[in-house]
């Protein structure tokens, strides 16, 4: 009866092990396919995929990374506009973190081509 006991909440760990680690891994899908986009160069995917992975993991480590990266990949494809909205967001949202301090980089970038 005990070695029963201990074989069912052994069973009972194990599938909860399996099943938080396949969320975690299933999270940053979307993540990594948007690093493999933008790596690419194919910009456009690279922001519906960060997009993605915002949208089910809005406080998730990445978060601010993604922006920063949709942010760099409208400039990269030629929106500056849309580019400067999104590093002003990564200021406003993360203000503390250094991809805030990356995305003033970035404005400054953009303020002095606008200016050019």
């Amino acid at each position: 009866m005990k070695r029963a006991k201990v074989f069912a909440v052994g069973l009972i760990m194990a599938c909860l092990s399996i099943s938080c680690a396949s969320s975690s891994v299933s999270s940053f899908g979307p993540y990594s396919a948007a690093e493999t986009y933008y790596g690419k160069g194919n910009y456009s995917k690279a922001i519906a995929k960060y997009q993605e992975y915002l949208a089910a993991n809005p406080q998730g480590s990445l978060a601010p990374i993604a922006e920063y990266y949709i942010a760099k990949s409208y400039a990269a494809s030629g929106d500056p506009l849309k580019a400067g909205e999104s590093f002003q967001k990564v200021v406003a949202q993360y203000p503390q973190s250094s991809w805030a301090d990356f995305a003033k980089e970035q404005l400054d970038l953009l303020k002095a081509h606008a200016k050019a």
